[in-house]
Parts: structure tokens; sequence; C-alpha cells
């Protein structure tokens, strides 16, 4: 992760509410102007704004998006297209062709549905390369990528280790670099680390570990090209925060506290877990991600959860052996995962989106526009700026 640079603190509210989805705050930050949830690239009027990406293609530049979701989704949709609903993405897909987007890299989700079963044959007529795996990506030196690696979204992070025939994040950025960086005239990327925010819905604290250590990798590689490439500007933020998720201190009961002592874990005033570091080198050991792990407990008839099965499964997913002797009910699934949580010290406050300020980091040239505290529609402006694309009034 860069620990230098500029630091600022933004809000993230729309035009009419408090929290914002995925879309009002990626439409914010790539038009500067504010929107409504659920809309693609457009006003809180419901009126196509100019986009960072375009206003880019305009001056010459080569543009990417890549996305560990998938691309038609609302962060790489809103960049690039524009729409009153993020959830006409077959039309977004076909936006995104005929702007002319250098690479799309992400999942292939509704790139290849009936009502678009031409768009792969008419962005092959327009110069982009597919590639579908890794062997395919690294066949690619120049041109134009459509990089299609999955049905939807990628495979969560710590299940990536199934799936050696996706590219991961980090390899797609680094060929998305090469590719674009062939414009002399420069290039305007924009990469994001979608699944945080799945596994913050689903409050799982190794799957949020796991996704940031990828966005860390993606991040180290930009700022080593920003220190080779004088001129590079590297920014860093989330549309959101998800969950509210955090550790916290619990008073345990008796038979708890008891149990904790016998794992060696420090209490404090008899019977306070403040939560142990140790946490962390568990929730590496993770294998599964917890929504997945879920779906599949949820399907097994509840005659067969017993809490030897229970068990087993779940220390399988979570790669080590997990005690659940001390839990209430552990057929009740999501009371289960609850409880784990609670093992760890960890509390969520939500499955959802939450109004949390956010953190920005800039990294380079023209770091310093973006300290202080500012707003998301703030970011498009200050972007123009720091690359002198803004007109001045005579």
């Amino acid at each position: 992760m860069i620990q230098e640079g500029t630091q600022g603190l933004f809000f993230n509210n729309t035009y009419n509410t408090i929290v914002t989805d995925s879309a009002a705050s990626a439409t914010q930050m790539a038009t500067g102007v504010l929107s409504i949830p659920e809309t693609i690239g457009v006003d809180y009027n419901g009126k196509p704004v100019e986009t960072l990406m375009e206003l880019a293609k305009k001056k010459g530049k080569s543009i990417g998006i890549i996305s560990d979701a998938y691309v038609t989704d609302a962060t790489p949709a809103c960049f690039t297209a524009h729409t009153a609903k993020r959830g006409n993405r077959r039309d977004i897909a076909r936006q995104q062709i005929k702007l002319g987007v250098d690479v799309i890299s992400g999942g292939l989700k509704y790139f290849n549905t009936d009502e678009n079963q031409h768009l792969l044959e008419e962005a092959t007529a327009q110069g982009y390369q597919v590639a579908l795996d890794r062997k395919d990506l690294n066949k690619i030196t120049s041109g134009k990528l459509l990089g299609l690696f999955s049905e939807a979204g990628m495979p969560p992070a710590v299940e990536m280790y199934q799936h050696p025939q996706i590219p991961s994040l980090w390899d797609q950025t680094k060929k998305a670099i090469a590719l674009l960086e062939q414009n002399k005239k420069g290039f305007v990327l924009m990469v994001e680390a979608g699944k945080i925010d799945w596994s913050a819905h689903a409050n799982d604290a190794g799957g949020v570990l796991a996704e940031m250590k990828v966005i860390d990798e993606v991040i180290s590689l930009a700022r080593d090209y920003a220190d080779k490439h004088p001129g590079t500007l590297v920014y860093v933020n989330a549309d959101h925060d998800t969950g509210l998720g955090t550790f916290v201190y619990h008073h345990l009961d008796s038979n708890q506290a008891a149990h904790k002592t016998e794992q060696g874990e420090m209490l404090y005033g008899g019977n306070t877990y403040y939560a142990d570091f140790r946490t962390y080198k568990l929730l590496e050991k993770q294998k599964r991600s917890l929504h997945s792990l879920a779906q599949e407990l949820h399907e097994i008839p509840m005659e067969r959860r017993t809490p030897d099965y229970i068990q087993r499964r779940l220390s399988e997913g979570l790669g080590y052996v997990v005690d659940i002797s001390q839990f209430d009910n552990v057929r009740d699934i999501n009371g289960l995962f609850k409880q784990l949580n609670r093992l760890y010290g960890l509390s969520w406050a939500t499955g959802n989106h939450s109004a949390a300020p956010l953190i920005s980091i800039a990294y380079g040239a023209q770091a310093e526009r973006f300290g202080g505290v500012y707003h998301n529609t703030d970011i498009f402006p200050r972007l123009k700026d720091a690359f002198g694309w803004t007109e001045r009034k005579k």
C-alpha cells in the first residue's frame, strides 16, 4: 500500500440521499455532478453528463477499465456509459464497445447474452482482441483488448487458487498499462477491486482481507510505474463503505472466558476480550468465501446439519479447525456466522452500505490537489486540473 502521497477525506452523499449506491457514487466521481442511486453517467435529472473517460478520449488519450466484478457493473459502467437504470447492462456493454474503450477487462456477464449475441463479433470487427483466459492475455502485445475471464465476477480472492487459468487483477492491470502506454499522448486507466464490497456485504472479514491484499498489489504496481514515469498521477479511493465492520471488545460469560483462557488468549478484567492479533493469521488461512459457504450449508437438509458436520465443513472452508462447541444453535447458519465473528472480536453494524466518510490517497504528479476534506463530486474537477484540462475563463 502507498505509504507516501497526499491523503484526503471525502463524503459521497447523492443529490437526495445520505447513503449512496455504487452507481450514484461512481457517476459523481466520473462526472463531477450530483446524481441519484441506480443511475449510470447521468445527473439527478437523468441528463447524460460527459465522463472522465469520454473527455480523455477527446484529448487523444487511450482509456481502459478493469474490474474483478463484471465490466458492465456500476463502477466501470459509470465511466463509460449513460443509462437511467444500472440494470441495463446489455446496453452498457454495447455503449462501452461503441465508445471504443481501448482496454475492457473483467467478467463476461452481459457480453454473451442472446440480446448481445453479435456484440463480440462487432467488437472483433472494431479491432478488439478477445482474451478468455491467462494464455490468451499473454499473447496480446498491442491494440485493443476485451478481456472476459469469468461468467460473472471473478472468483473470490480466497478461492482464486482453484482457478489458475484466470489472470489476477494485477495481471490484468500490468497488461493494460503495457497496451495503453503505447499511446504517446498518455492514458487514463480505472481499476476496480469490486469484490471488497461483495465480501463486506457478507460480513466476511477473511474475504475482505484477501480482497484488500489484491488491491494492495495493484496499488504497488501503479506506484512503481509512477516512480519510473514522472508525470503519472495515481489516485486511490473507495466509492462507499459497506458493513461498518471493526474489532470491538466483548464481555464474555464464565464458560466463554474459561474457553478463551484455555486457548491461550489474553483476557482483561477477568472476562473482557479485546481481540487478539493472531486473528489476522487465522483470517489469512481462509479457503472459501463465507457467502458461498453459507449458501452451501443452507442447502443441506436440517437433519444433516449436525454439530460435527457443521464444524467439519466450517473448518474446511476456513482452513483451520474451528471450535464451535461454545456456539448456540449451530444449525442456524446466519446465527452461526454472527457467532464466528464474535469469536474473533469482530462486529458488523450492517450488511449494507453506510454513509461513513472515506479516505483517499493521491501519489505522483499533482497529488497535492487531493488533500483536505471534500466531496466525491470534487474528484472529477480536481483530476481535470491535475491533467491541465480545465478551461480557464478569459
